[in-house]
């Protein structure tokens, strides 16, 4: 076999760097009842497990690029490269 040549079997296993994720283990009956558990959290003022439950649900919000008003951010020489699988 020559020098640097990928061998087969070769590299880190798919999936190995793949976080298990919360809503992934929840029932839509559950995700249901957790939204309302978390809504009424939320009305008695218990933010943090509100903030926590939801992100693992949904994910996190996006957040936009802004700068300051003297200050904008802008995007300049994006390339966006479309693949076919």
């Amino acid at each position: 076999m020559a020098k640097g040549g990928a061998r087969p079997g070769a590299g880190r296993p798919v999936g190995s760097t793949t976080l298990p994720k919360l809503r992934d283990q929840l029932t839509d009956a559950q995700v249901n009842t957790l939204v309302k558990t978390a809504v009424e959290k939320a009305e008695a003022g218990d933010s943090i497990l509100l903030k926590f439950m939801l992100e693992q649900i949904y994910g996190k919000a996006p957040q936009p690029l802004t700068g300051d008003k003297d200050n904008p951010v802008w995007l300049a020489g994006v390339e966006i490269t479309v693949r076919k699988k």
